[in-house]
């Protein structure tokens, strides 16, 4: 009986894993959600967020990139939304992309 149980528990693991929708290159950012995480204060900190949202859909700027600088750039105690954009921009530079 063990063994059934075990495999039965990898399979709905690998159902579970493989059955939910993955993070791609054009997948649209949540904007909404990281204005407020990277407490942007006026409509220039907002347009670039939309920018850079507008970037990833387009497929010219990889989705990976802006997720781990804004997880990075989330985590800091004060100004995270500028930690967010000079960080992205240095990230984006290497990549030949210019924001």
């Amino acid at each position: 009986m063990p063994r059934i149980s075990l495999t039965i528990a990898v399979v709905l693991f690998l159902l579970a894993t493989f059955s939910t929708p993955s993070l791609h290159a054009g997948a649209p950012l949540e904007v909404g959600k990281m204005k407020a995480a990277l407490q942007t204060a006026n409509p220039e900190e907002n347009g670039f967020i939309e920018k850079v949202s507008d970037l990833v859909v387009q497929d010219k700027l990889p989705r990976k990139v802006v997720d781990s600088t804004f997880l990075w750039a989330r985590k800091k105690p004060q100004n995270k939304f500028q930690y967010f954009k000079r960080g992205l921009k240095v990230r984006a530079a290497k990549l030949g992309i210019q924001l």
